[in-house]
């Protein structure tokens, strides 16, 4: 996107490099042209009248909200509810028209789009005010859960409409709010309509209304804010599944632990219908990683495991409830697609065409899972092991984090490298602090951490300036 100060800074330089003849007064006017650095004075001279006028706005829409307050009660109800539908179609007409105006410069974003921009926001805004206004008038109950909900999806619909990155972002803040909100009252009560099933069962409504919308507008914060709803509401229905329908906690548990970092990491967009590439997997796969490091960290308290009760089979029941029937059916589907993602992941390509087989970094993951998942079902089903599942999670916690300094190495990421840095920091200093360590102990710990991520840190980083350094080189020469 080029803005207004990178054509006033290339405007600078461009007559700098006119006086140096670095260039000549024919490229110098190409520059200009294509800029249009002509322009620039007057769009400053603008700037002033452009303050004037948001700010008398400003006053004169007080104004008029102050003076619908005064004369709120007095009005009947028709003129109420014509001035509401008049204030949202007149606010979301006038954005969508300055937002759609085009542009003279390719890939900029004017005034009047910037305007229009904010019109739409407002206009959504409006829209919730509208909805608790009308329920109000029309003396329409409802819970306030339901009011972000609905509020949520109509702006959700004006966001696939227009293609609007920010709003699908407040879309899935007012719904991901309502379920907040909602999700006690309604797993509580026993009573049944749609607003219930949309908190109840969030983790697939979510799947089919905030992850095409993440592909329809090409955002990556869409899609991660999509997942912070999705995987809680899935968690939720985990949880109820071996606890409210008492159905084999040590199968369920495991489920629990190990189904998100093994949907996220099998996670392929080219699963989708009319997807073509791989726009998300690179961020589903960090989530699933960052999902690994922060539960290896949690599971290698020695505590953790001794707090967690050993379950009998012979004192659950296998009946499961009618009406919970469907929170199995969708802890199953996903369960599906995740096995459905990792079978896709490990079939025969063009390069290996006789066998099934994963990618060595997929395979390490998919270890971790598994053990993982074995330990959990053996503690919770049957006997409990809290010295071998501890001693097992830091092992496991430590090839994860050898594991991301390698790649970080051999690929270059700085993120990678100081990630499992990091973790394994995080893994050296919490067992000092977890088993019965001297100070001295303590402080040779922390002294011998502190050098080691320095002396690490800046070898990584002069490792990085050579390979880039040979690298600039090579393409020079």
């Amino acid at each position: 996107m080029i803005t207004e100060k990178f054509r006033r800074q290339l405007r600078q330089e461009a007559k700098l490099w006119q006086t140096e003849e670095l260039i000549d007064d024919y490229l110098y006017q190409q520059l200009s042209d294509r800029y249009q650095f002509d322009s620039l004075e007057k769009t400053a001279s603008s700037r002033f009248i452009t303050i004037l006028i948001s700010l008398g706005g400003i006053l004169l829409g007080l104004g008029i909200i102050t003076f619908v307050s005064a004369n709120w009660q007095q009005w009947s109800r028709e003129v109420k509810t014509l001035l509401l539908l008049t204030l949202f179609i007149g606010v979301n007409t006038t954005g969508f028209y300055l937002w759609r105006q085009p542009n003279t410069l390719p890939n900029t974003t004017n005034k009047k789009q910037k305007l229009g921009h904010g019109l739409l926001i407002f206009g959504a805004l409006i829209l919730g005010a509208n909805i608790a206004l009308m329920a109000q008038m029309f003396h329409i109950g409802g819970s306030p859960y339901g009011l972000y909900i609905v509020w949520g999806l109509g702006v959700l619909l004006m966001a696939y409409s227009l293609q609007l990155k920010s709003l699908g972002i407040i879309s899935i803040l007012l719904i991901g709010l309502g379920y907040l909100m909602g999700f006690l009252n309604v797993f509580s009560l026993g009573e049944s309509s749609w607003l219930h099933f949309i908190i109840k069962y969030m983790s697939v409504v979510g799947v089919f209304l905030f992850i095409p919308l993440a592909y329809w507008c090409n955002s990556r914060i869409i899609f991660f804010l999509s997942i912070l709803l999705i995987f809680p509401a899935l968690e939720i229905s985990i949880l109820k599944v071996f606890i409210i329908l008492n159905f084999n906690y040590g199968l369920w548990g495991a489920i629990a632990l190990t189904l998100p970092p093994a949907l996220f990491w099998g996670y392929d967009d080219i699963l989708l219908p009319k997807v073509d590439s791989r726009i998300f997997q690179t961020l589903a796969r960090n989530l699933a990683i960052w999902y690994l490091s922060i539960g290896f960290f949690y599971l290698s308290f020695r505590a953790i495991w001794q707090n967690i009760p050993l379950i009998n089979f012979s004192e659950t029941s296998s009946e499961i409830p009618e009406m919970q029937w469907l929170t199995l059916v969708e802890v199953l589907v996903f369960l599906g697609l995740t096995i459905w993602e990792w079978l896709y992941l490990a079939r025969p390509n063009k390069r290996n065409s006789q066998s099934w087989q994963l990618d060595s970094v997929s395979s390490v993951v998919l270890g971790f899972i598994v053990v993982t998942a074995i330990l959990c079902f053996w503690h919770l089903s049957i006997n409990k092991i809290p010295e071998i599942a501890t001693f097992v999670i830091n092992i496991e916690m430590f090839l994860l984090s050898a594991g991301l300094i390698r790649i970080g190495l051999a690929r270059g990421i700085r993120g990678t490298f100081w990630g499992g840095l990091v973790l394994l920091t995080l893994q050296i200093v919490s067992r000092t602090f977890e088993y019965n360590t001297g100070l001295l102990l303590k402080s040779f710990v922390f002294i011998l951490c502190g050098v080691g991520v320095i002396a690490a840190g800046l070898w990584y980083e002069r490792h990085l300036l050579s390979e880039e350094g040979v690298e600039s080189r090579f393409h020079n020469g």
